[in-house]
């Protein structure tokens, strides 16, 4: 069995490894992140080939994967203060496992039919629904509130370690072994993160939501969002820059000719977010976190106009590495900010409305930036998004995030 948390607080990011469990579950967390990303990046150029690039359709393989968790983060939110939280992650990463295989046997006997695609992606989706909120829910569990920013921080790296070779090692394997192949290795990588849950000998609690029924459960979280100030400004800010940033994940396939230099510029994308990641404490302690956010907002901006001016590779990694790193710090800021706010009997509902609200700015997102590269281009389209993302900005400054 693996043994549980450690309370002391910690100073630095990387001293939370010293915790059995938190090291475990974080190495799992790692590749199981690396398996999707090379699931989504190989989906996003299956679509591309198999439909000779129609921007619409290779737009909607993100929201295939974002949209079922904008419909049913809030039920699986509500899961994780009612149910055990340790086996309901079990059942999420099979539920994941298996859809990656379903889809995988399909593309390897010759299926290429964009409906299938979309339709397995989003049955993945259903399962990562289920998965983010109660993975969150329990990190407080794992390594003592006082550690949130660390952790956060972490999970950042693990994701965004992920998403830099994810899409590298996409773009080696497509044309070595093939789509198939790619997304078999991604259902492999539950493995792991599967054997840390069977073996944690997580301590019984019990959830203070059971004696109220479902629904009660589901409207006294919304409740809390009523009441919260605090939290609705994280909403708002959050939703409206990943209405934005959901732009690069949409059309970066459009700005590239071969999957090489794809999975190279979008790999840059989460270099960046390391580099924020590692660097988020340092600039913590010279600036509050709503300037960060502000200054970060302003610097993602230029780097899409950069993206609208430019087809050089190297000045498109560059420009996504920035980005990425910007986008780290809204990030971060947004998830810092909920966990602090919220208690801890409402933090599986809590976290699930956040998750909830920035995967709705990705699933509206990714088709509206896909049709207006139809109407205009693809470069047009990232202009637009800059300019939007001040005038945003400008609007929205005085939803302050909360100070620790």
């Amino acid at each position: 069995m693996i043994s549980n948390k450690s309370n002391k607080q910690i100073k630095s990011s990387w001293s939370l490894l010293n915790i059995p469990i938190y090291r475990a579950m974080w190495i799992g967390i790692c590749l199981s992140n690396l398996g999707y990303w090379m699931q989504t990046i190989t989906a996003a150029w299956l679509m591309k080939e198999w439909t000779k690039g129609d921007p619409v359709l290779v737009s909607l393989v993100q929201t295939a994967y974002f949209l079922p968790t904008v419909l049913l983060i809030i039920f699986s939110g509500t899961l994780a203060d009612r149910l055990d939280r340790r086996k309901l992650l079990i059942f999420a990463n099979i539920w994941m496992m298996i859809s990656a295989l379903w889809l995988a046997g399909l593309v390897a006997m010759g299926n290429s039919n964009p409906v299938m695609l979309l339709s397995l992606s989003a049955l993945l989706a259903i399962g990562f629904s289920l998965n983010q909120p109660t993975q969150s829910a329990i990190v407080p569990e794992l390594v003592g509130i006082k550690n949130i920013p660390h952790a956060v921080s972490l999970y950042s790296i693990a994701n965004n370690g992920a998403r830099v070779l994810g899409p590298g090692l996409a773009g080696i394997l497509l044309p070595i072994i093939g789509g198939a192949a790619v997304i078999s290795i991604n259902a492999a990588t539950y493995l792991f993160l599967l054997t840390v849950l069977i073996l944690w000998k997580r301590s019984s609690r019990a959830a203070e939501t059971k004696n109220e029924s479902f629904i009660k459960s589901v409207l006294s979280g919304y409740n809390f969002v009523k009441t919260s100030q605090e939290f609705k400004n994280i909403l708002i800010r959050g939703s409206l820059f990943f209405l934005i940033t959901s732009i690069i994940l949409a059309l970066t396939p459009m700005l590239v000719e071969n999957s090489e230099n794809y999975g190279i510029v979008f790999g840059c994308f989460g270099i960046g977010a390391i580099v924020g990641a590692t660097n988020y404490a340092r600039l913590a302690s010279y600036y509050s976190r709503n300037n960060i956010v502000k200054r970060a907002v302003i610097i993602h901006a230029i780097m899409l106009v950069i993206l609208s001016i430019s087809s050089n590779t190297i000045v498109m990694s560059f420009s996504l590495l920035v980005a990425g790193t910007s986008w780290f710090f809204v990030m971060s800021a947004l998830q810092i900010s909920a966990q602090l706010i919220l208690p801890e009997n409402f933090r599986g509902r809590g976290i699930a409305i956040l998750n909830m609200t920035l995967m709705l700015g990705y699933a509206l997102g990714s088709p509206l930036w896909g049709s207006m590269a139809v109407i205009t281009s693809a470069k047009t389209s990232m202009l637009i998004a800059g300019i939007t993302s001040i005038f945003i900005l400008i609007m929205t400054h005085r939803f302050s995030f909360p100070e620790d």
